[in-house]
């Protein structure tokens, strides 16, 4: 069975052609590994350029480098094998390697999970990590740098003291209440818990920030067929990605396009046009379609053809709000803006409900109004400066959210003076935190979040 103790190996660079790969061994064996294929037992930190032999056959040639434990990536003694490129040697390498006992293959994500058991990262930097590795973007690459280097978890443990320091200072209150009473009833404890919930509530706003740099925002095109949605699509793309013709009902199926707003990696996804009576099945699998993308959009932006009478936008309006409540996540896209503007869309834009909506005007024909339509979803999806933004996921978010909550029921409780179930709320918030850099976790979380890893890393 696995264990920790275990000595692993893996390749740490990408399968295919190419100059350099890299066999990566940690653990207590790794220099009685280098010894047997190098015939030499090197010194931490200096290159050596070496055949890789095993039973006098040469498997390859290249550099061979000793990290000694701790200072290392894993904590542990690591020796690289810096051989040739390639689909066969790597892999040669490799098996001579896992054919020395003692040595196993390395599980997804097991190098950088040593490190964080090994107290060489916390568990938000061996996140960031992985996500560097998948980084989508030049802003999403140094977000996740910068939680590698510890920046989310300088939020999350500066607001982690500050629980701590009033925790202590509560349970004081409540030893020795002769001697602390002053700290609650001069109205310290108000203004301590004020200090930690808008902390609290800076570090939400800067985490869901770098959750759309992880994961790009998502917004979904909607509207009633033949409302110029694939034309959006494709102008924001920069690319003919839909088809677009004057037909009613062309796009059958769901289209997306990665672009990228303000450093933001945005998904933007162009639906069939929504109707109660599609024309054919393959059209109303489409519709639902449409609407599985409408529930899990970060806002969505309503097209309606401003050149002809609105026959049936209403109708699809209703429909869409079915799944998209929350009006601040709709924009109205008035399209054709290069034509006169339909007397009747005119009236209906100065009517409830779409009055109270964001309105853009556009043509992708003479490109007006596109710009403008840029810089106003920038404010739509709440995009900050990239700057000073760490990245983050969805789990890091919701233990965030807890934490608020508990930190919110503190506030509420101690106005009414009972400082025994004020200490116990502010604990669970203290709990929460300690989820995201790992001083509480479980291994069903660790192995979950590992288990994303690439094997070599």
């Amino acid at each position: 069975m696995a264990t920790i103790e275990d000595t692993i190996a893996a390749i740490a660079t990408p399968p295919g052609r190419g100059g350099i790969a890299i066999i990566r061994v940690s653990g207590s064996k790794a220099l009685d590994v280098a010894k047997t294929l190098t015939g030499i037992t090197p010194k931490p930190r200096q290159v050596y350029f070496k055949q890789f032999k095993l039973n006098n056959e040469v498997l390859d040639e290249g550099v061979v480098i000793y990290f000694a434990s701790p200072n290392s990536y894993t904590g542990e003694d690591i020796v690289e094998f810096q051989g040739h490129g390639g689909n066969v040697s790597p892999k040669r390498v490799l098996n001579g390697i896992l054919s020395i006992e003692g040595v196993r293959q390395a599980q997804p994500g097991e190098f950088t999970r040593r490190a964080f058991l090994n107290n060489k990262m916390d568990l938000a930097a061996a996140e960031a990590v992985e996500d560097l590795i998948s980084a989508g973007s030049e802003s999403a690459a140094k977000a996740a740098l910068s939680s590698l280097e510890g920046n989310f978890s300088k939020n999350v443990n500066e607001l982690t003291d500050k629980i701590t320091n009033f925790r202590v200072r509560i349970e004081a209150c409540l030893d020795f209440p002769e001697e602390h009473e002053d700290f609650y009833e001069s109205g310290k404890t108000d203004k301590e818990l004020d200090d930690i919930e808008a902390l609290a509530s800076k570090t939400i706003r800067i985490a869901n920030q770098g959750v759309k740099l992880n994961e790009g925002a998502k917004i979904v095109l909607a509207g009633s067929p033949n409302a110029g949605k694939s034309s959006l699509l494709n102008a924001l793309a920069g690319a003919d990605k839909a088809i677009v013709t004057n037909i009613p009902g062309t796009t059958r199926d769901v289209l997306t396009a990665q672009v990228e707003i303000e450093g933001v990696p945005v998904t933007i996804t162009d639906t069939a046009g929504i109707r109660d009576k599609p024309s054919d099945e393959i059209e109303a699998i489409g519709i639902q379609k449409a609407i599985d993308e409408l529930k899990k959009a970060d806002l969505v932006l309503f097209m309606i053809d401003g050149s002809k009478p609105p026959v049936d936008v209403m109708e699809t309006y209703t429909k869409v709000k079915e799944f998209e409540s929350n009006t601040n996540r709709i924009m109205v896209i008035v399209s054709k803006a290069d034509k006169d503007l339909c007397p009747d869309v005119k009236e209906l834009l100065c009517s409830e409900p779409f009055k109270e909506l964001k309105q853009v005007r556009t043509s992708t024909k003479t490109e007006s109004g596109l710009d403008e339509l840029k810089k106003v979803l920038v404010d739509a999806l709440g995009i900050m400066p990239i700057e000073g933004v760490f990245i983050a996921r969805r789990r890091h978010i919701a233990a965030l959210e807890k934490a608020y909550e508990y930190i919110v029921k503190a506030k509420e409780i101690v106005a009414t003076g009972d400082l025994v179930l004020c200490a116990q709320e502010i604990r669970q918030a203290q709990d929460y935190l300690g989820e995201i850099t790992g001083t509480v976790t479980s291994d069903d979380i660790l192995g979950k979040i590992f288990s994303t890893f690439c094997i070599g890393k």
